[in-house]
């Protein structure tokens, strides 16, 4: 998918960009008769205090076959014309609401029926209709769902075909190098053969820096550190890019997004929800970020700022991570709640800041501690002698986040109240 028209750094104009801006709302329909397609299978589960489980996509890794995952594609379902783009452009059309404040999400158009989820502020879920003057028919968790009116916005999104650079002059904020973008999640090995040892994988979207292409076979890359081999079929050359300025923000994406590329406008990989990326440059429409190594630009409209202090929680990494103005200050692996009391994924705020906190219900008092999220702490735990790993699927906490008794008073020094806190898998 591509982008239209050719646009300067600071200053871009983009014809049909996603506006925010009051607008005719595409389409009504009455309560159970939904005038659209039915629901895409890909999108993803909102937070919701009922079910704070979340889908994890499952790597299956065929020891035959250098592809590991089988990746799968992605239809337009839409297109449209628009007066004010050239005749041969196309525009892939679409709708969401966004939450300007934290909105519950029902089975039907009535408060008083059940409460399937709830849309965070900021974040946003795809637009089915205008089911009558109080409610929207949404998709939520692949099914219909209604959602009150009230503190939310509607969306339009535009997607023009075209192979001008949305951002130029890269180079004043990227170092450019050779390098391959895996095409599918692919095995990083230590030597040109499939039987020999695996150093990693990378993703779909992923890069890593060319050494040489070794023969038609495989690609010799650069990997942390170490002369490794992708094989090629499930990899394709490009161009690499590396900061050379200083992260200008950092964002996380309020649904599941595309990262495009620099030079093709083409989706380089689909960023999951709460995802964080930092942001290099920007312009009126788009961020020039890195999500997890790979470079590429991002639609405001579905990107929210972190601010300048801020927590970031990476349940999967079990690692808690301190920024103040946009420099990582404290990175510490962590012990977040068990399988069976899992810590809830989303974005909150510190609201408490105590010493000396007690619970009687498990009879142990912490010395700092950080409440976020109604009772979900962040707290020293000096009864653990290990951090990080898997110990948190079966030996994990009630909720809270355990960090290391040395440096939990750093923690509480540098987090203030109402300090972003979000949380991620």
């Amino acid at each position: 998918m591509k982008i239209k028209t050719r646009r300067s750094l600071l200053s871009l104009v983009l014809v049909g960009a996603l506006a925010t801006t009051a607008f005719a709302i595409p389409k009504k329909c009455s309560k159970g008769n939904p005038t659209t397609a039915k629901p895409d299978t890909a999108i993803e589960q909102i937070y919701e205090e009922e079910n704070p489980y979340e889908q994890v996509n499952v790597i299956v890794d065929n020891s035959n076959e250098e592809l590991v995952v089988d990746e799968t594609k992605e239809e337009i379902e839409e297109y449209e014309e628009v007066n004010s783009v050239e005749e041969d452009e196309k525009i892939d059309l679409t709708y969401s609401v966004k939450a300007l404040d934290n909105a519950k999400i029902y089975e039907d158009v009535s408060t008083k029926s059940k409460q399937v989820g709830l849309l965070v502020k900021g974040e946003s879920l795809p637009f089915i209709c205008e089911a009558n003057d109080e409610w929207y028919e949404v998709i939520y968790d692949n099914q219909s769902a209604y959602i009150k009116k009230d503190n939310l916005e509607v969306i339009k999104s535009y997607d023009v075909v075209s192979n001008v650079p949305v951002f130029e002059n890269v180079e004043e904020f990227l170092n450019v190098e050779d390098s391959i973008i895996a095409t599918a999640t692919v095995n990083v090995r230590k030597e040109p053969n499939t039987k020999c040892e695996k150093y990693g994988q990378l993703s779909k979207g992923q890069v890593l820096p060319l050494i040489e292409r070794y023969n038609d076979e495989w690609y010799k890359v650069n990997y942390d550190g170490k002369e490794a081999y992708v094989f090629s079929e499930y990899a394709r050359e490009s161009k690499g890019y590396t900061p050379k300025t200083r992260m200008a923000d950092m964002v996380y994406v309020t649904s599941k997004t595309p990262l495009y590329d620099i030079n093709t406008n083409e989706v380089l990989l689909n960023i999951p929800k709460r995802e964080t990326a930092e942001v290099y440059a920007m312009n009126d429409d788009y961020y020039l970020a890195s999500v997890n190594g790979t470079v590429g630009f991002i639609d405001k409209n579905y990107a929210q700022s972190l601010g300048d202090k801020y927590v970031i929680i990476d349940i999967s990494s079990q690692n808690l991570k301190v920024y103040v103005e946009d420099e990582l200050v404290i990175d510490t692996p962590v012990v977040t709640g068990k399988d069976s009391t899992p810590t809830y994924c989303g974005i909150f705020y510190v609201f408490k800041r105590e010493r000396k906190v007690y619970w009687k219900e498990f009879d142990v008092t912490v010395d700092y501690g950080l409440d976020f999220n109604r009772g979900i702490w962040i707290h020293d735990a000096s009864w653990r002698k290990k951090f990080g790993g898997n110990i948190y699927h079966k030996d994990g906490s009630h909720g809270c986040v355990n960090v290391p008794k040395k440096v939990m008073p750093k923690v509480y020094d540098e987090v203030e109240m109402g300090t972003p806190v979000l949380v991620k898998k």
